[in-house]
């Protein structure tokens, strides 16, 4: 055997070269890939969190779920209201971001909203993500009667 490795050394040293010039490909393809999925699992997850986390919330506070903005005399239930609004578009964009499909259920959540997402200033602050949900918002605020004059 080892007269068959010194006449052929030099084959055996070009193979095993190929062999690792193959093995560094694969890890360059691979470890891209393996990254990449993990990300989204990570992303994933972190969404479903963020939803878990809103629908505690709604839970626990159903009077900000219920979305009677105008209703709302008290200064500090309104400030608690519009962070409750403004995590309902942060949840809808993460979870948006990791998944399309959940662009109708998130939709939804914003309809009982309106007269909140209507009257607002800063209309203009949205992500990519849910824009188009906040323009199709907008579409309905004609139908929507504005809060009277405090």
């Amino acid at each position: 055997m080892w007269n068959w490795l010194g006449r052929n050394a030099d084959k055996v040293q070009a193979v095993g070269a190929i062999a690792t010039a193959l093995a560094a490909l694969v890890a360059l393809i691979v470890i891209p890939l393996q990254i990449s999925s993990a990300d989204l699992i990570q992303r994933d997850q972190t969404a479903r969190e963020i939803y878990r986390e809103f629908l505690n919330l709604t839970v626990q506070k159903p009077e900000l779920a219920a979305g009677h903005y105008c209703a709302m005399t008290d200064e500090n239930q309104r400030v608690a209201y519009e962070a409750y609004v403004d995590y309902l578009f942060y949840t809808a964009e993460q979870m948006i971001e990791s998944d399309p499909a959940w662009k109708g259920p998130m939709t939804a959540y914003f309809e009982d909203h309106l007269e909140f997402i209507c009257s607002r200033e800063n209309k203009g602050r949205y992500t990519h993500s849910v824009a188009e949900i906040a323009a199709a918002l907008q579409s309905q605020c004609a139908k929507i009667q504005s809060c009277p004059a405090e």
